[in-house]
Protein backbone atom coordinates (compact mmCIF):
# COMPACT_ATOMS: atom_id res chain seq x y z
CA UNK A 1 0.00 0.00 0.00
CA UNK A 2 3.21 2.43 0.52
CA UNK A 3 5.63 1.77 -2.01
CA UNK A 4 7.98 4.39 -0.77
CA UNK A 5 8.94 2.61 2.37
CA UNK A 6 11.62 0.48 1.01
CA UNK A 7 13.77 -1.94 4.01
CA UNK A 8 17.01 -4.27 3.82
CA UNK A 9 15.01 -6.27 6.43
CA UNK A 10 12.04 -8.47 6.95
CA UNK A 11 9.34 -6.46 9.39
CA UNK A 12 5.47 -4.64 9.02
CA UNK A 13 5.17 -0.74 7.18
CA UNK A 14 5.41 1.22 9.57
CA UNK A 15 2.34 3.38 8.26
CA UNK A 16 -0.08 0.66 7.73
CA UNK A 17 1.44 -2.11 9.73
CA UNK A 18 1.01 -4.89 6.91
CA UNK A 19 3.77 -6.97 6.41
CA UNK A 20 6.62 -5.73 4.08
CA UNK A 21 7.10 -7.85 0.81
CA UNK A 22 10.06 -8.26 -1.21
CA UNK A 23 11.03 -6.58 -3.97
CA UNK A 24 13.73 -6.46 -6.60
CA UNK A 25 15.33 -2.53 -7.63
CA UNK A 26 17.21 -2.49 -10.77
CA UNK A 27 19.52 1.12 -12.01
CA UNK A 28 18.10 1.15 -15.86
CA UNK A 29 18.02 3.50 -18.42
CA UNK A 30 14.48 5.88 -19.32
CA UNK A 31 13.30 8.68 -20.94
CA UNK A 32 12.92 11.71 -18.87
CA UNK A 33 9.74 12.49 -20.93
CA UNK A 34 8.75 8.84 -21.35
CA UNK A 35 8.59 6.56 -18.68
CA UNK A 36 7.50 3.58 -19.78
CA UNK A 37 11.10 3.07 -21.83
CA UNK A 38 12.98 0.87 -20.19
CA UNK A 39 16.86 -0.09 -21.63
CA UNK A 40 19.56 -1.79 -19.90
CA UNK A 41 22.18 0.73 -21.42
CA UNK A 42 22.75 3.46 -22.78
CA UNK A 43 21.49 5.60 -25.50
CA UNK A 44 18.28 7.43 -27.05
CA UNK A 45 14.48 7.42 -26.77
CA UNK A 46 12.78 5.85 -29.86
CA UNK A 47 9.85 8.02 -28.79
CA UNK A 48 11.49 11.87 -28.49
CA UNK A 49 15.36 11.38 -29.58
CA UNK A 50 16.34 12.22 -26.01
CA UNK A 51 19.38 10.93 -24.17
CA UNK A 52 18.10 8.38 -21.63
CA UNK A 53 19.33 9.01 -18.21
CA UNK A 54 19.25 6.54 -15.04
CA UNK A 55 16.44 5.79 -13.14
CA UNK A 56 15.68 3.11 -10.20
CA UNK A 57 13.02 0.93 -11.42
CA UNK A 58 10.81 -1.93 -9.85
CA UNK A 59 11.86 -5.60 -11.33
CA UNK A 60 9.05 -8.44 -10.76
CA UNK A 61 8.92 -11.66 -12.96
CA UNK A 62 5.07 -12.14 -14.47
CA UNK A 63 3.28 -14.56 -16.05
CA UNK A 64 2.31 -13.21 -19.52
CA UNK A 65 -1.51 -14.95 -19.15
CA UNK A 66 -2.06 -14.70 -15.36
CA UNK A 67 -1.04 -10.84 -14.19
CA UNK A 68 -2.11 -11.75 -10.85
CA UNK A 69 1.38 -13.85 -10.77
CA UNK A 70 4.15 -11.68 -9.80
CA UNK A 71 7.26 -12.79 -8.25
CA UNK A 72 10.60 -11.04 -7.82
CA UNK A 73 12.62 -14.14 -8.84
CA UNK A 74 12.83 -15.47 -12.37
CA UNK A 75 11.05 -18.85 -12.84
CA UNK A 76 7.64 -20.53 -14.19
CA UNK A 77 4.19 -19.86 -13.88
CA UNK A 78 2.42 -21.91 -11.11
CA UNK A 79 -0.85 -22.24 -12.82
CA UNK A 80 0.06 -23.17 -16.60
CA UNK A 81 3.90 -23.50 -16.42
CA UNK A 82 4.75 -20.69 -18.66
CA UNK A 83 8.09 -18.74 -18.30
CA UNK A 84 8.08 -15.59 -15.90
CA UNK A 85 8.57 -12.61 -18.02
CA UNK A 86 10.64 -9.56 -16.39
CA UNK A 87 8.56 -6.39 -15.90
CA UNK A 88 9.36 -2.97 -15.25
CA UNK A 89 7.67 -0.49 -12.86
CA UNK A 90 7.90 2.93 -11.34
CA UNK A 91 9.03 3.51 -8.15
CA UNK A 92 8.58 6.19 -5.85
CA UNK A 93 11.87 8.73 -6.08
CA UNK A 94 13.48 6.28 -8.35
CA UNK A 95 13.77 9.37 -10.89
CA UNK A 96 15.22 12.71 -9.15
CA UNK A 97 16.62 13.82 -12.74
CA UNK A 98 15.52 17.29 -13.80
CA UNK A 99 13.59 17.10 -17.24
CA UNK A 100 14.00 20.94 -18.63
CA UNK A 101 17.22 21.35 -17.87
CA UNK A 102 16.48 23.27 -14.67
CA UNK A 103 16.91 22.46 -10.93
CA UNK A 104 14.70 19.57 -9.40
CA UNK A 105 13.75 19.50 -5.44
CA UNK A 106 11.69 16.89 -3.71
CA UNK A 107 9.18 18.77 -1.16
CA UNK A 108 8.68 17.63 2.05
CA UNK A 109 5.27 16.23 1.37
CA UNK A 110 6.95 14.11 -1.60
CA UNK A 111 6.26 15.68 -4.83
CA UNK A 112 8.33 17.86 -6.53
CA UNK A 113 8.98 20.81 -8.72
CA UNK A 114 12.22 22.37 -11.13
CA UNK A 115 12.32 25.50 -11.74
CA UNK A 116 13.95 26.73 -15.08
CA UNK A 117 14.87 30.17 -16.61
CA UNK A 118 15.06 29.52 -19.72
CA UNK A 119 15.68 33.59 -21.17
CA UNK A 120 16.25 37.06 -19.73
CA UNK A 121 13.26 38.00 -16.77
CA UNK A 122 11.29 34.26 -17.28
CA UNK A 123 11.00 31.54 -15.29
CA UNK A 124 9.12 28.03 -15.28
CA UNK A 125 8.06 26.17 -12.99
CA UNK A 126 7.14 21.92 -13.48
CA UNK A 127 5.52 20.20 -10.95
CA UNK A 128 5.57 16.24 -10.60
CA UNK A 129 4.45 13.69 -8.38
CA UNK A 130 6.17 10.69 -6.22
CA UNK A 131 6.96 8.95 -9.47
CA UNK A 132 8.26 12.00 -10.99
CA UNK A 133 5.07 12.07 -13.48
CA UNK A 134 3.86 15.61 -14.45
CA UNK A 135 0.82 16.84 -12.96
CA UNK A 136 -0.76 19.86 -11.35
CA UNK A 137 -2.69 18.95 -8.34
CA UNK A 138 -6.12 21.12 -7.71
CA UNK A 139 -5.59 23.79 -5.61
CA UNK A 140 -1.77 24.29 -6.56
CA UNK A 141 -0.57 27.65 -6.20
CA UNK A 142 2.92 29.33 -6.35
CA UNK A 143 4.85 32.83 -6.75
CA UNK A 144 8.36 34.29 -6.61
CA UNK A 145 9.24 36.22 -3.61
CA UNK A 146 11.25 38.80 -4.57
CA UNK A 147 11.72 41.42 -1.58
CA UNK A 148 8.54 43.08 -0.73
CA UNK A 149 7.17 41.98 -3.78
CA UNK A 150 5.22 38.50 -4.79
CA UNK A 151 5.12 37.43 -8.50
CA UNK A 152 2.24 34.41 -8.94
CA UNK A 153 3.23 31.70 -11.66
CA UNK A 154 0.23 31.24 -13.72
CA UNK A 155 -0.63 28.48 -16.44
CA UNK A 156 1.33 28.82 -19.49
CA UNK A 157 -1.10 27.88 -23.24
CA UNK A 158 -1.59 24.20 -23.21
CA UNK A 159 -1.17 24.04 -19.22
CA UNK A 160 2.71 22.01 -19.29
CA UNK A 161 4.09 24.79 -16.81
CA UNK A 162 3.79 27.91 -14.62
CA UNK A 163 5.13 30.98 -15.73
CA UNK A 164 6.08 33.72 -14.40
CA UNK A 165 8.50 36.86 -15.41
CA UNK A 166 10.82 38.62 -13.10
CA UNK A 167 11.62 42.19 -14.69
CA UNK A 168 15.91 43.21 -14.93
CA UNK A 169 16.96 40.24 -13.65
CA UNK A 170 20.23 39.10 -14.44
CA UNK A 171 22.62 35.95 -14.52
CA UNK A 172 23.72 34.74 -12.23
CA UNK A 173 20.19 34.74 -10.18
CA UNK A 174 18.46 33.27 -7.14
CA UNK A 175 14.49 33.49 -6.92
CA UNK A 176 12.51 32.43 -4.05
CA UNK A 177 9.16 30.27 -4.84
CA UNK A 178 6.77 29.65 -2.23
CA UNK A 179 4.55 27.24 -3.26
CA UNK A 180 0.91 25.91 -1.70
CA UNK A 181 0.67 22.16 -3.67
CA UNK A 182 -3.06 21.27 -1.58
CA UNK A 183 -5.24 24.24 0.10
CA UNK A 184 -4.79 22.00 3.63
CA UNK A 185 -0.88 21.93 3.15
CA UNK A 186 1.57 24.64 4.35
CA UNK A 187 3.26 26.70 1.93
CA UNK A 188 7.00 25.74 1.10
CA UNK A 189 9.36 28.13 0.23
CA UNK A 190 12.60 26.59 -2.49
CA UNK A 191 15.46 28.22 -3.03
CA UNK A 192 16.68 28.12 -6.56
CA UNK A 193 20.05 29.41 -8.38
CA UNK A 194 20.61 30.21 -11.78
CA UNK A 195 24.08 30.80 -12.92
CA UNK A 196 22.93 30.10 -16.63
CA UNK A 197 20.41 30.09 -19.11
CA UNK A 198 18.12 26.63 -18.83
CA UNK A 199 18.46 24.59 -21.65
CA UNK A 200 15.81 21.80 -22.49
CA UNK A 201 17.98 18.26 -22.54
CA UNK A 202 18.39 16.53 -26.20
Amino acid sequence: MHPEVVDDQKGACPICRMPLTPVRLELVWSCQLHLDVTRKQSGTCGVCGRRLVKIIKALSFTCPRHSKVSESSPGRCPIDKRRLAPTYSLRPHGDHNPKHGGNFIMAPNNWHVEATHPATSEFRLYVYDEYSRPFIPKGFASRIVADETSIPFRPAAGGAFLAARVPRSALPVTIVVKARFEEKQPEYQFDFEFYDYSKEPK
